[in-house]
């Protein structure tokens, strides 16, 4: 027994020591790329320093030296994502450490989560630091302020304008004749191509009426032309106005929705509703949305279509830790539209359906953001198709794909294609559909 404790204790003191050896090797093999980079950033090589510190990250992140100036120079080249994980790290360690509190809360400031930095400039400004270090700090504060309370806080619009090809601009099936219980139906139109063209415009605004209160906006008008097949050209105009209440970390928003679509110039649809969302905002990387509508859909030529719609659901969004930014979401919502009609046998109008999307962001560089998106929906109608003696379901599967490469001066061009399969135990509404589009957009 004696002997296996002795053995025990030699062992103990080994790795003791391999372990004091091992850490000193790192410390010693990050102190030139330490160096390196700070002689970088002295001759105002940033991105450099940067870069040369990124790729070591793996090895001697978690080391209090390294996450620090790591985190420094993340700021400094525009990274300010990439400073908060290396900087939280050093917190986690050293949560007294007031420089590091004044670092994360300029990350902060710059990503806009202007609540969070008010928190650890508080906390650094408590320190005790040069004179013309609290002075800027107030600065920070003060400007905080005055994004939370003053004036118009954010306002934009933009045009765009694109080209493209669309395999089925009615969204319709392939087949033109179909079977029903009383024979065969003939369809006027059936899944049709054209070249198609893509015109965009609109504004966005907010405005801060009082403390942790501002009032939101938005309009937009989208044309959408078939070249080849105009009756399908479509319009929609979209607006929404509401109010937008900052608390901590939690946001909440309630607006009135309204959109018109118009099908070849002629309204089609109407829509008037109000939504609400709670916003909270886990941590610098994690943040979680609870959304809710309730609207009318109105059809000034088919009164028998009109319903009633409330939906709910959520969102969880992610950054990752990784030099291209990269994000991603999923969405989980259910829905369910009320026939409004008082006419006999028209349950079939009405339906519930449940949908989950998943979608990634990420740079490729400075100026290439990559962007997908892949949708589900599921339908249930909510009584028999008098015309085809049976309830209908549906199965909606989505893809879209694209690039957008930002130019100087606020030009963007972005690539699109997109692929949608509408999967129906009633033929007449099963169809496939690809877009493809090329967009320029010119943000002010």
């Amino acid at each position: 027994m004696i002997e296996h404790k002795k053995k025990f204790q030699r062992l103990c003191r080994f790795i003791f020591v391999m372990f004091c050896a091992l850490s000193s090797a790192v410390s010693n093999a990050q102190e030139p790329i330490l160096s390196e980079a700070q002689a970088l950033r002295d001759t105002g090589k940033v991105q450099q320093a940067y870069r040369l510190l990124q790729v070591s990250a793996d090895a001697y992140a978690g080391n209090l030296d390294f996450d620090y100036l790591l985190g420094k120079m993340a700021i400094d080249a525009g990274q300010p994502l990439d400073a908060i994980f290396a900087l939280e790290r050093v917190i986690d360690q050293h949560p007294d450490f007031a420089p590091v509190r004044a670092e994360i809360a300029r990350a902060y400031f710059l990503i806009g989560e202007n609540e969070a930095a008010k928190v650890e400039f508080k906390k650094a400004q408590k320190a005790s630091m040069p004179a013309g270090s609290k002075k800027l700090i107030a600065s920070y504060l003060s400007t905080i302020d005055e994004r939370i309370l003053g004036g118009v806080s954010a306002s934009s619009f933009f045009i765009s304008a694109g080209l493209g090809y669309d395999s089925n601009v009615n969204s319709a099936t392939s087949t033109s004749q179909i079977a029903i219980p009383t024979g065969i139906l003939t369809l006027q139109s059936s899944e049709t191509d054209s070249a198609v063209g893509l015109v965009q415009g609109g504004g966005r605004f907010s405005h801060a009426i009082k403390r942790h209160i501002k009032v939101f906006g938005n309009a937009d008008l989208r044309l959408y032309e078939a070249f080849d097949e105009s009756n399908f050209s479509t319009q929609i105009i979209d607006g929404v106005i509401g109010l937008h209440f900052l608390k901590g970390v939690n946001q909440y928003r309630v607006s009135l929705v309204t959109q018109v679509f118009a099908l070849d110039g002629s309204a089609n649809r109407n829509l008037l509703g109000i939504n609400s969302q709670w916003q909270r905002s886990i941590d610098a990387a994690n943040q979680f949305t609870l959304f809710g509508q309730y609207a009318s859909l109105r059809f000034p030529d088919a009164s028998r279509l009109d319903v009633n719609q409330l939906s709910i659901g959520g969102t969880w969004l992610h950054v990752l830790a990784n030099s291209n930014q990269p994000i991603v979401y999923f969405t989980a919502y259910y829905g369910d539209e009320k026939e409004q009609t008082s006419i006999a046998g028209s349950e079939f109008i009405g339906r519930e359906y449940f949908g989950l999307r998943a979608g990634m962001q990420l740079k490729s560089s400075a100026r290439l953001v990559w962007s997908g998106v892949l949708s589900y929906q599921q339908s249930e109608y909510g009584g028999d198709n008098p015309l085809f003696g049976k309830t209908r379901e549906d199965d909606f599967i989505s893809l879209i794909v694209a690039a957008d490469y930002l130019f100087n001066d606020g030009w963007t061009l972005r690539p699109e294609v997109s692929y949608s399969d509408n999967d129906s135990n009633l033929e007449i509404n099963s169809y496939d559909r690809i877009r493809a589009l090329l967009i320029a957009r010119k943000v002010f």
